[in-house]
């Protein structure tokens, strides 16, 4: 699998949420009005946190010093050396904003790094957009955090921020989620003949 096959598809997925938001491909004359983009990740651990034994010993854990590590591990410096999925998240930010479907990008993480989803959706707030778009990477249901926790950051911002309007374009149509798949394997089946 190259990141060319991986970027092209992920480039398509774009795309359909972009035109899911609004029906159309946007003009010129209406860049203004594109509606800003929170794509949410899930986030991972960052290899070469110092305490990541200690974030794991206590995770799920209610307390204090729970809290404490996993704030001090979510605002970790990220790099493509220490966090492989945080890498590979941002290659698909960069060919999302490379569309230039949407007036302006901001990503989030669910959890253990760093923007949660109420940061990235206050940052955006502070863009003043008319709408923002919410939409998880993680594209099948059944996840507690697109189904229960990206939700409720939403109903939250709502409330501080009625003047704007968030659409969550989630779930998925499990049809193009398909489609999105078999194209992909088809490349590589192709490749192996």
């Amino acid at each position: 699998m190259t990141n060319r096959h991986v970027l092209w598809g992920l480039m398509l997925l774009a795309g359909a949420i972009a035109q899911s938001a609004w029906g159309q491909w946007p003009t010129s004359s209406e860049r203004d009005t594109r509606p800003a983009l929170l794509l949410v990740g899930h986030g991972g651990p960052a290899t070469d946190f110092p305490k990541l034994g200690e974030y794991f010993r206590l995770h799920g854990k209610n307390s204090e010093e729970a809290h404490k590590i996993e704030e001090e591990m979510a605002r970790w410096p990220r790099t493509e050396e220490n966090d492989a999925y945080w890498a590979g998240f941002m290659q698909v930010v960069r060919a999302v904003e490379a569309t230039q479907a949407f007036a302006s990008v901001q990503i989030a993480f669910n959890e253990m790094c760093a923007p949660t989803v109420e940061e990235g959706l206050e940052e955006l707030a502070r863009r003043n957009p008319k709408t923002i778009v919410v939409t998880s990477i993680m594209i099948t249901p059944g996840g507690v955090h697109s189904e229960k926790d990206i939700p409720l950051s939403i109903s939250n911002f709502r409330e501080k921020h009625p003047e704007i309007e968030v659409v969550y374009a989630w779930p998925y149509d499990p049809r193009l989620i398909s489609s999105f798949l078999i194209d992909h394997v088809k490349k590589f089946a192709r490749a192996e003949e």
